[in-house]
Formats: structure tokens, C-alpha cells, sequence
């Protein structure tokens, strides 16, 4: 379940990710990137995080993630009720007030990051009476570091929109003919304020995209239909796509039946 954030808030909140299941789950899980850092929150019993090949670790209760360059496998050990908050590409760096690189592939309890703050929104989030108390524990927060920390960059908000806007199907260099930058300086600001280049951002879009034109159409339409429309050359190139950033075939991601989000998946 999607939840909207309040109007002040939608530069910063994409959007509201509910993820619950009432049975006792013990399966393994492939996040990876969707373009967007963010909160969670976890209400029950923590997925387990994959540090190696041979060891796990339980998630904090409540945490700050960074972009993922590379897809992470984690497990469910148990009652599944969590709050992510998806927020938008350049959050981290206008909440934080830090270089959104540092925060790369990495998961930081909120007491770590926020301090003392972290720990009290933590604690009022997680003891809430309901849903709506939560979230509006959460955007009373960010609001008020928001208006501590915020740094407005118009070019880097302009160039974004032109990305979401081609559904990643765009170049840099026709981002540069737009707006008043070159190409050194865009991946600067990028790396700086959304953790990775533009180039990495656009593919991540474009593939995100591709995703849900496929949930669009029944399981019987070959995927050659959905590939040219999104940017694709041909079933290799998407293959090549689908390794790099899930490391499953497209006919495994559209066959899951287990998808807890797009970029959640089931996986045994």
C-alpha cells in the first residue's frame, strides 16, 4: 500500500510504502535500486541483512538508506509490518546537509545519523497508536530539518524532472543543451546530491520504467512488445539490463508471484 505525503512535504517524501504480512515469513529477499534513498521503519521483526556470503545481521528498527548501486539479498525472520518512507533522488542531501555519495549502498540506524532526534522519532513512530500518528511523527520531523537544512538546487530539481519526464530515455548531453551546465559539473551535482551520476540515475529510471510497463500487461504478451518501447535494443540488451541490476532473467522477475514492492522480490 502507497501513501501520499502531505503538500509541504512532496519535494522531499515521494511516497509512503506499507509492507505487512500477519504469518511468520522465513523466505529470502533481492531489494535493489528504485533511484530514491530512504526511511524504514520496522514495526515487527527486522529483515535479516546479507554482510557477506556467509553471514547475516538484523536490520536496526528504524534506519536511513542511501542509493544502492548494486542489488542486496535479505531475509525475513518472521512477522513483516514496515514504514518506508521512498524519499525523493536528492533528500539525504537536503536533510542532511552531506555529500549523498558517503551514504552509497549503506544502512545507518536513525539514532546514528539524527542523533538524539533519531532516537525520539524512532520511539514515537514505533509506539504509535496507528498509521496516521506514525507518519505524522515522521513528516513533523523532516519538516522541521527541512527548514534547518535545505539547499534548493533548481538546475539539479530541473534536470530530474527531464529524466522522470523521458522515463530515463534521455542523454546528457541533451540535458546540457537545457539547462545552464556542463557535462563535468551535472555529474558533480549529481554525485554530490543524489549519490550517483546522471548516467546511473537515468538507467535505474528507464529500468524502473520497463518494470512497470510489464506489470501492465498480461503474462501472456511476449516481453518483445513492452522492450523497444522502453529504450531497449533487443532481448539481449535487456538481459544484459536485468543481470546487472537484479541478477535474475526478466521471465524470473515477471514469473515472481512474491513481489513485497518493484524492487523487492522474493527470491527462495
Amino acid at each position: 500500500m502507497q501513501l501520499y505525503p502531505s503538500l509541504r512535504l512532496s519535494t522531499i517524501v515521494k511516497h509512503y510504502l506499507i509492507i505487512r504480512n500477519e504469518h511468520e515469513v522465513y523466505a529470502n529477499y533481492r531489494l535493489f535500486s528504485d533511484g530514491n534513498p530512504g526511511l524504514v521503519f520496522h514495526f515487527k521483526d527486522p529483515f535479516l541483512q546479507q554482510s557477506d556470503r556467509q553471514s547475516r545481521y538484523v536490520q536496526p528498527h528504524s534506519f536511513v538508506y542511501g542509493q544502492l548501486t548494486q542489488f542486496n539479498d535479505i531475509r525475513s525472520a518472521g512477522k513483516l509490518d514496515m514504514l518506508i518512507v521512498v524519499l525523493q533522488p536528492h533528500a539525504l542531501y537536503a536533510l542532511l546537509n552531506l555529500s549523498a555519495a558517503e551514504l552509497n549502498n549503506t544502512i545507518i540506524p536513525l539514532n546514528m545519523i539524527f542523533g538524539q532526534e533519531g532516537k525520539e522519532i524512532e520511539d514515537e513512530v514505533l509506539s504509535a497508536p496507528n498509521l496516521a500518528q506514525a507518519i505524522k511523527a515522521i513528516e513533523q520531523m523532516l519538516i522541521s530539518r527541512v527548514n534547518r537544512f535545505q539547499q534548493t538546487d533548481r538546475l539539479i530539481d530541473r534536470a530530474i524532472d527531464l529524466i522522470y519526464h523521458a522515463n530515463g530515455m534521455i542523454a546528457v548531453s541533451d540535458i546540457t543543451k537545457e539547462l545552464p551546465v556542463t557535462e563535468r559539473q551535472l555529474e558533480r551535482k549529481f554525485k554530490e546530491q543524489i549519490g550517483i551520476g546522471p548516467k546511473k540515475f537515468m538507467d535505474v529510471i528507464k529500468f524502473q520504467y520497463f518494470l512497470k510497463s510489464m506489470q501492465k500487461f498480461p503474462l501472456d504478451v511476449k516481453l518483445s512488445q513492452v522492450i523497444y518501447a522502453c529504450g531497449y535494443y533487443d532481448q539481449a540488451h535487456l538481459n544484459n539490463c536485468f543481470k546487472r541490476h537484479v541478477g535474475v532473467t526478466p521471465l524470473q522477475y515477471r514469473n515472481n508471484t512474491h513481489l513485497l514492492a518493484i524492487n523487492l522480490m522474493q527470491v527462495s
